[in-house]
């Protein structure tokens, strides 16, 4: 578990390094586009959202008790 966590870590700063040096600062239509690691961020937490968006609306709306059709007997 612990190498799963270096190794994650890891690529977080490499994402970062590479991010930072090839960032064209003067197209940056927004002030927020211009702030190092948003887009790594934005799109990282927005992944994170769906996913726990996804479980959540699934548990909610769309999984049935175990037994469901046996009670209907």
């Amino acid at each position: 578990m612990r190498r799963v966590w270096i190794g994650t870590a890891v690529l977080i700063a490499v994402t970062l390094v590479l991010e930072l040096s090839y960032r064209h600062l003067a197209h940056a239509e927004y002030w927020w586009h211009s702030l190092p690691g948003f887009d790594f961020a934005y799109g990282f937490l927005s992944c994170v959202v769906i996913v726990f968006g996804s479980k959540w609306i699934g548990h909610t709306f769309l999984q049935r008790d175990e037994n469901y059709y046996e009670r209907e007997e």
